[in-house]
Protein backbone atom coordinates (compact mmCIF):
# COMPACT_ATOMS: atom_id res chain seq x y z
CA UNK A 1 0.00 0.00 0.00
CA UNK A 2 1.30 2.99 -0.43
CA UNK A 3 2.77 5.81 2.26
CA UNK A 4 -0.15 8.61 3.01
CA UNK A 5 1.03 11.65 3.51
CA UNK A 6 -1.96 11.99 5.91
CA UNK A 7 -3.96 9.76 7.52
CA UNK A 8 -7.40 8.95 6.26
CA UNK A 9 -9.28 10.68 9.19
CA UNK A 10 -6.84 13.51 8.60
CA UNK A 11 -8.47 13.53 4.91
CA UNK A 12 -11.96 13.92 6.36
CA UNK A 13 -10.85 16.51 8.18
CA UNK A 14 -9.42 18.23 5.09
CA UNK A 15 -12.32 17.70 2.68
CA UNK A 16 -14.90 19.06 5.61
CA UNK A 17 -12.62 22.25 5.83
CA UNK A 18 -12.25 22.75 2.24
CA UNK A 19 -15.99 21.84 1.60
CA UNK A 20 -17.08 24.68 4.33
CA UNK A 21 -15.07 27.44 3.37
CA UNK A 22 -15.09 26.49 -0.45
CA UNK A 23 -17.55 23.94 -1.52
CA UNK A 24 -19.54 26.46 -4.03
CA UNK A 25 -16.71 27.13 -5.97
CA UNK A 26 -15.52 23.47 -5.51
CA UNK A 27 -18.81 21.97 -6.56
CA UNK A 28 -19.22 24.37 -9.57
CA UNK A 29 -15.63 23.52 -11.29
CA UNK A 30 -16.91 20.05 -11.18
CA UNK A 31 -20.10 20.44 -13.20
CA UNK A 32 -20.33 17.99 -16.14
CA UNK A 33 -16.59 16.88 -15.48
CA UNK A 34 -15.52 13.38 -14.99
CA UNK A 35 -14.05 14.02 -11.59
CA UNK A 36 -15.63 15.32 -8.67
CA UNK A 37 -15.76 17.24 -5.43
CA UNK A 38 -13.92 14.44 -3.39
CA UNK A 39 -11.11 13.87 -6.39
CA UNK A 40 -10.45 17.91 -6.15
CA UNK A 41 -10.61 17.80 -2.00
CA UNK A 42 -8.16 14.03 -2.41
CA UNK A 43 -5.75 16.22 -4.92
CA UNK A 44 -5.47 18.75 -1.99
CA UNK A 45 -4.59 15.90 0.55
CA UNK A 46 -2.49 14.96 -1.60
CA UNK A 47 -0.35 17.96 -2.04
CA UNK A 48 -0.78 20.01 1.15
CA UNK A 49 -2.83 19.01 3.72
CA UNK A 50 -0.25 17.40 5.49
CA UNK A 51 0.94 20.85 6.15
CA UNK A 52 -2.14 22.78 6.40
CA UNK A 53 -4.19 19.80 8.61
CA UNK A 54 -2.39 21.59 11.96
CA UNK A 55 -2.87 25.36 10.79
CA UNK A 56 -7.11 24.63 10.79
CA UNK A 57 -8.63 26.06 14.00
CA UNK A 58 -5.43 28.51 14.20
CA UNK A 59 -5.22 30.68 11.26
CA UNK A 60 -7.69 32.20 8.74
CA UNK A 61 -8.79 30.47 5.73
CA UNK A 62 -7.03 33.05 3.42
CA UNK A 63 -3.87 32.68 5.83
CA UNK A 64 -4.10 28.80 5.28
CA UNK A 65 -4.36 29.25 1.13
CA UNK A 66 -2.08 32.00 1.27
CA UNK A 67 1.12 29.98 2.78
CA UNK A 68 0.49 27.25 0.92
CA UNK A 69 4.05 27.69 -0.79
CA UNK A 70 6.32 24.71 -0.18
CA UNK A 71 8.78 22.59 -2.14
CA UNK A 72 12.32 23.89 -2.17
CA UNK A 73 13.64 21.60 -4.23
CA UNK A 74 17.01 22.34 -6.08
CA UNK A 75 18.07 24.72 -3.02
CA UNK A 76 17.45 22.21 0.08
CA UNK A 77 20.19 20.15 0.85
CA UNK A 78 20.09 16.46 -0.57
CA UNK A 79 17.51 17.79 -2.79
CA UNK A 80 17.78 18.18 -6.94
CA UNK A 81 15.15 19.33 -9.45
CA UNK A 82 15.50 18.63 -13.59
CA UNK A 83 12.38 21.16 -14.47
CA UNK A 84 13.18 25.29 -14.86
CA UNK A 85 13.98 26.57 -12.41
CA UNK A 86 16.42 24.03 -10.93
CA UNK A 87 17.51 26.08 -8.31
CA UNK A 88 17.14 30.00 -6.89
CA UNK A 89 20.26 31.18 -9.01
CA UNK A 90 18.66 29.85 -12.25
CA UNK A 91 15.13 31.67 -11.28
CA UNK A 92 17.00 35.24 -10.42
CA UNK A 93 19.94 34.60 -13.38
CA UNK A 94 16.06 34.67 -15.79
CA UNK A 95 13.41 36.50 -13.92
CA UNK A 96 15.79 39.14 -12.06
CA UNK A 97 16.01 40.33 -8.73
CA UNK A 98 13.10 42.17 -8.02
CA UNK A 99 10.53 38.87 -8.93
CA UNK A 100 13.01 36.54 -7.08
CA UNK A 101 13.18 38.32 -4.28
CA UNK A 102 9.74 38.86 -3.89
CA UNK A 103 8.84 34.81 -3.79
CA UNK A 104 12.05 34.19 -1.56
CA UNK A 105 9.45 36.29 0.70
CA UNK A 106 7.11 34.55 0.31
CA UNK A 107 8.28 31.43 1.28
CA UNK A 108 9.80 32.85 3.78
CA UNK A 109 6.56 34.21 5.41
CA UNK A 110 5.74 30.54 5.41
CA UNK A 111 8.58 29.40 6.68
CA UNK A 112 8.16 31.79 9.76
CA UNK A 113 4.35 30.57 10.36
CA UNK A 114 6.44 27.09 11.01
CA UNK A 115 9.00 28.70 13.40
CA UNK A 116 11.54 28.17 10.73
CA UNK A 117 14.28 30.27 10.23
CA UNK A 118 14.35 32.12 6.94
CA UNK A 119 16.43 30.96 3.84
CA UNK A 120 17.52 32.53 0.53
CA UNK A 121 15.22 30.05 -1.47
CA UNK A 122 12.62 30.03 -4.26
CA UNK A 123 10.11 27.75 -3.50
CA UNK A 124 8.23 25.79 -6.21
CA UNK A 125 4.83 24.79 -5.40
CA UNK A 126 2.24 27.30 -5.20
CA UNK A 127 -1.49 27.01 -3.97
CA UNK A 128 -3.18 24.55 -2.01
CA UNK A 129 -3.12 21.89 -5.72
CA UNK A 130 0.76 23.06 -5.72
CA UNK A 131 1.04 25.05 -9.26
CA UNK A 132 4.39 24.06 -10.23
CA UNK A 133 7.33 27.02 -10.77
CA UNK A 134 7.77 25.58 -14.33
CA UNK A 135 4.33 27.09 -15.41
CA UNK A 136 5.98 30.90 -14.99
CA UNK A 137 6.61 30.80 -18.82
CA UNK A 138 3.23 30.42 -20.02
CA UNK A 139 1.17 31.69 -16.61
CA UNK A 140 3.61 34.38 -15.30
CA UNK A 141 0.62 36.46 -14.07
CA UNK A 142 -0.03 34.00 -11.58
CA UNK A 143 3.41 33.99 -9.96
CA UNK A 144 3.65 37.88 -10.26
CA UNK A 145 0.62 38.69 -9.10
CA UNK A 146 0.09 36.30 -6.24
CA UNK A 147 -2.60 34.66 -7.51
CA UNK A 148 -2.21 31.43 -5.33
CA UNK A 149 -3.79 33.66 -2.83
CA UNK A 150 -7.06 33.02 -4.38
CA UNK A 151 -8.49 29.26 -3.90
CA UNK A 152 -10.68 30.07 -6.99
CA UNK A 153 -7.45 30.58 -9.12
CA UNK A 154 -5.96 27.39 -7.51
CA UNK A 155 -8.89 25.45 -8.61
CA UNK A 156 -9.17 26.65 -12.01
CA UNK A 157 -5.35 25.83 -12.79
CA UNK A 158 -6.18 22.28 -10.89
CA UNK A 159 -8.94 21.74 -13.25
CA UNK A 160 -7.16 22.59 -16.58
CA UNK A 161 -4.21 20.30 -15.84
CA UNK A 162 -6.78 17.37 -15.26
CA UNK A 163 -8.29 18.75 -17.96
CA UNK A 164 -5.38 18.30 -20.16
CA UNK A 165 -4.41 15.13 -19.06
CA UNK A 166 -7.76 13.79 -19.40
CA UNK A 167 -7.74 14.49 -23.09
CA UNK A 168 -4.67 13.31 -23.84
CA UNK A 169 -5.54 9.85 -21.94
CA UNK A 170 -8.41 9.02 -23.46
CA UNK A 171 -10.89 10.48 -20.78
CA UNK A 172 -9.21 7.81 -18.21
CA UNK A 173 -9.50 9.44 -14.89
CA UNK A 174 -6.58 7.95 -12.97
CA UNK A 175 -4.42 7.88 -15.78
CA UNK A 176 -5.08 11.80 -15.90
CA UNK A 177 -4.49 12.03 -12.33
CA UNK A 178 -1.29 9.65 -12.93
CA UNK A 179 -0.10 12.39 -15.51
CA UNK A 180 -0.90 15.39 -13.37
CA UNK A 181 1.86 14.26 -10.51
CA UNK A 182 4.31 13.05 -13.90
CA UNK A 183 5.33 9.99 -14.85
CA UNK A 184 6.91 6.54 -13.42
CA UNK A 185 6.75 5.26 -9.87
CA UNK A 186 6.43 8.30 -8.03
CA UNK A 187 3.16 8.94 -10.07
CA UNK A 188 1.66 5.66 -9.79
CA UNK A 189 2.34 5.63 -5.74
CA UNK A 190 0.62 9.47 -6.37
CA UNK A 191 -2.26 8.36 -8.02
CA UNK A 192 -2.99 5.42 -5.91
CA UNK A 193 -2.84 8.18 -2.92
CA UNK A 194 -5.42 10.36 -4.24
CA UNK A 195 -7.84 6.56 -4.98
CA UNK A 196 -7.57 6.36 -1.33
CA UNK A 197 -8.25 10.17 -0.26
CA UNK A 198 -11.02 10.50 -3.04
CA UNK A 199 -12.69 7.61 -0.74
CA UNK A 200 -12.05 8.94 2.34
CA UNK A 201 -13.43 12.56 1.46
CA UNK A 202 -16.03 11.32 -0.69
CA UNK A 203 -17.54 10.53 2.31
CA UNK A 204 -18.02 14.26 3.21
CA UNK A 205 -18.57 15.65 -0.16
CA UNK A 206 -21.57 13.14 -0.83
CA UNK A 207 -20.15 12.25 -4.28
Amino acid sequence: MSDLPITRYGARVAAGWMMDHFGPAISAAVENKPYRRRHICAIACQETAYKWLSWIGHYEPATIIERCVFDASGDAPDTHRTAFPRNTAAFRARYGDALTDMLIEEANLTRRLQNWSDRPWVYKGYGIFQYDLQSIGDDPDFFKNRMWYDFGACLNRCTQELDSKLASHGGDLWAAVKAYNGSGPAAENYMQNVKIFAEECGTVTGD
